[in-house]
């Protein structure tokens, strides 16, 4: 057998596998640019926004798919949220 059985590797597998609907990578890419701007900014804050954008991703985890207005609505936040950081005059965050 060419690939471990694993699950974690049969979970990664099943998942690349898996299609998104527009908003859903919509939302990945944000948290994906969260991990690039934090990756700017100097090791304090980068652990700072790394940890703040892990949470506020996990509490938002439950919202329902069928929530549009309210996702599309918290999209947005972020992505203003995510411009205040990327702007290089800002030397620390927190969770509102």
């Amino acid at each position: 057998q060419a690939y471990p059985s694993s699950p974690v590797l049969q979970h990664r597998m099943s998942a690349a596998k898996r299609s998104y609907s527009g908003l859903q990578k919509q939302v990945l890419g944000l948290y994906r640019e969260c991990l690039r701007v934090a990756r700017t900014k100097s090791d304090d804050m980068r652990a700072n926004v790394t940890n703040i954008a892990r949470e506020e991703f996990k509490s938002k985890k439950g919202i329902p798919k069928n929530e549009i207005e309210r996702i599309e609505y918290l999209l947005r936040k972020g992505r203003k949220q995510l411009d205040r950081i990327r702007s290089s005059n800002v030397d620390g965050v927190s969770r509102s």
